[in-house]
Formats: C-alpha cells, sequence, structure tokens
C-alpha cells in the first residue's frame, strides 16, 4: 500500500532508525524527513526520498504545509518538545497524528510528579518522594518534572554533591540501586500491542544516563504495570516504561517515555513491529533470530566504555567485546555514512 509519512527531527538517531524500518519492510512508502538543522539539507539519512529544513519560529505552519501539499498519511515527530506541541494541536494536521489519543493522559505519563500520584493510587512501587533537600536522605536523584532521559538529572550521593539551589519544578526522589530495564510498546485504547523488555548494558554518562548498550530481557511484573496504568488511562500512543532492578529483584518504576523512545532499535531489531496497527502487516516478513541482536548508540558507546575504563568497571567492556558479532548499531556508519555524520553534527552545532 502506498503510503506517505513525515519523520523529524531527521539528525536524532530514534528518527532515523524509524526510517530505516519502515523503508525496509514497507517498501512502497515515501518518506519526507524535516529538521531545524541547516546542515541536514546536505548531510542527512539515505532513507530520506524529500527533505525540509524548518524555520523553528515557522514550525507550525511550514509543518501543516508540508502536511497538506504532500498529502502526509502519518506524522511522527521523535523529539519530545515538538511532540508536546503537535500532541496538543493534533486536530489540526488532518489526521495524520490519529495514532496518538488523549492529551490529558500523555501528559499524566510524561509529568513525573503526576506518573508517581497515579502509580501511587495504583499501587505500583516507585521511589520515595521528598518534599526538599532538607528532608532527603542520601542518596538522591534531583529530575526535572517532564525532560526525557537524563537530561538535567542530578545524582547526590553526599554533601558535595549538593547543587547551589533547586528550582520549584523538580523532583527530588529516593536513589534506587541495581540495573535499569524497560518495557516499550504501542498501545491502543489501554490495550498494549507488540511490546518488547530491554535491559541496560551501559549509560552515557556512566553515573546514570542514556542507554547506549541494551539486550532483550523479560520480566512478566514489569509488563504487569505497564498494562495496569496504561489500561487506567486507556492510553492510545508509544511508551516505554522505565524501571529500576534491584538486587533483590523488586521492581521499581522509575518513569515513562511516552513517545518514541531512545532504544526503539532493541525491539525493531529483533522483530517487534511497534508500526503494525498504523501500516499492517510488512510485505516481507520480519526476522526471527535464534540469537537475539544487541543494539548500541555509535559513536556514544564508545564514550560510555572508556568512562567505565576510567572507574575500573570493566564488565560492560567486557560484554561488549564478548557479544561483538550479535552487536549491532542503531546507525550504522557503513550503511547510512551521512545519516551517522549527521548525528555527531547535532551534537556539534
Amino acid at each position: 500500500m502506498k503510503r506517505t509519512v513525515l519523520i523529524g527531527d531527521i539528525s536524532s538517531y530514534k528518527a532515523i532508525v524509524i526510517c530505516r524500518f519502515i523503508k525496509s519492510y514497507y517498501s512502497q512508502t515515501e518518506i519526507l524527513t524535516f529538521d531545524t538543522k541547516k546542515f541536514t539539507k546536505i548531510i542527512r539519512t539515505k532513507y530520506s526520498a524529500k527533505h525540509f529544513v524548518i524555520d523553528p519560529s515557522l514550525m507550525v505552519e511550514q509543518i501543516r504545509s508540508i502536511v497538506s501539499d504532500y498529502q502526509v498519511n502519518f506524522f511522527f515527530p521523535v523529539i519530545n518538545e515538538r511532540l508536546n506541541m503537535f500532541w496538543a494541536d493534533k486536530s489540526n494536521y488532518t489526521g495524520t497524528l490519529d495514532y496518538l489519543g488523549d492529551f490529558s493522559s500523555y501528559q499524566i505519563l510524561n509529568d513525573k510528579g503526576k506518573l508517581y500520584q497515579l502509580a501511587s493510587k495504583l499501587g505500583i512501587k516507585v521511589p520515595q518522594q521528598y518534599d526538599s533537600i532538607e528532608k532527603s536522605v542520601f542518596p538522591y536523584v534531583i529530575k526535572p518534572a517532564n525532560l526525557s532521559s537524563a537530561k538535567g538529572v542530578l545524582y547526590i550521593r553526599g554533601v558535595k554533591d549538593l547543587p547551589g539551589k533547586v528550582p520549584d519544578h523538580l523532583i527530588i526522589q529516593q536513589y534506587i540501586r541495581g540495573t535499569g530495564v524497560g518495557y516499550s510498546f504501542y498501545c491502543k485504547n489501554g490495550k498494549i500491542l507488540n511490546g518488547y523488555g530491554h535491559k541496560r548494558l551501559a549509560e552515557y554518562p556512566v553515573s546514570g544516563g542514556s542507554s547506549t548498550y541494551r539486550e532483550g530481557y523479560q520480566n512478566r511484573e514489569m509488563i504487569e504495570i505497564a498494562a495496569k496504568m496504561v489500561a487506567h488511562l486507556k492510553y492510545t500512543g508509544f511508551a516505554m516504561f522505565e524501571y529500576k532492578l534491584t538486587p533483590q529483584n523488586e521492581i521499581y518504576l522509575i518513569e515513562v517515555n511516552p513517545r518514541i523512545w531512545g532504544s526503539v532499535n532493541q525491539g525493531l531489531e529483533n522483530g517487534v513491529n511497534y508500526f503494525e496497527e498504523m501500516f499492517g502487516k510488512p510485505g516481507i516478513p520480519m526476522q526471527k533470530r535464534k540469537q537475539e541482536l544487541k543494539t548500541f548508540l555509535s559513536p556514544l558507546i564508545y564514550s560510555s566504555l572508556f568512562g567505565y575504563s576510567l572507574k575500573l568497571k570493566f564488565k560492560p567492556i567486557l560484554y561488549f567485546v564478548k557479544n561483538m558479532r550479535y552487536n549491532s548499531p542503531d546507525v550504522s556508519i557503513i550503511d547510512d555514512p551521512k545519516g551517522y555524520f549527521s548525528l555527531l553534527l547535532r551534537k556539534l552545532l
């Protein structure tokens, strides 16, 4: 079936991963892309059929024009701030965002304060929340209420880590020791479709940050927690539930990314089609691997592994080298060199 999709910001690795997946399994789809970075006019992924450099001050008008002029069927904004803006106004994008549901449900999942209130109501285990630094117990975490990944997160292990001032909009919570795990899916009317669990193997920064290396991981409890919460909200959209798995095998809900998430490639590479509800079954069968792939974010993985070596934590490094034949980059410099270099330039410019 012929269709047209619009994806951006295309210098984001999440956007490139989605472009590659759609083009690989839905070959009749025309992929339009956009970005605010001027270098993407020349340096961008090979999976883009037509590209638009957007003026940030005119983004709404320009995106609406592209959607209308090119008869776009689906619009996938992958950056958190963009998604907030477009989802809140989705009725003005001619049905291209109808795969997303009620905006108020998204807001609850996206705001850590509201999320923890709902989790407590549903009997879901979350880190203890503190009203102020004075009432906090070491170690603890200070994080923004509604920013994705590790942006603005502070880990307070002792007095030397204390910031000068904490704005009112930040969350202060107990630090949970353990391994980062997650469960990701597309959800429709509170019912989870095509889910996948993963475990973090490396992060950047190594003190606690974004996932740079992951593998598949199955845990019934984290699936049940996600199912309970989205059913209560009757949520429709993408989501990745992040947890900490403690040494005592307890599961704590840490946060929810109600959007296309950073480790989306891990599920896609291992046969999970998060887009089947929108696009239908692919023209060619998805690969079912005897040995699951582990995915990594390049080139950031190398900064991550170097950071572990400085801390004399060699387990992630040895695991990465040991599994080299089963490691797959989110964006490959060999397969998509311009896409790869666009990731670098996004960080530099």
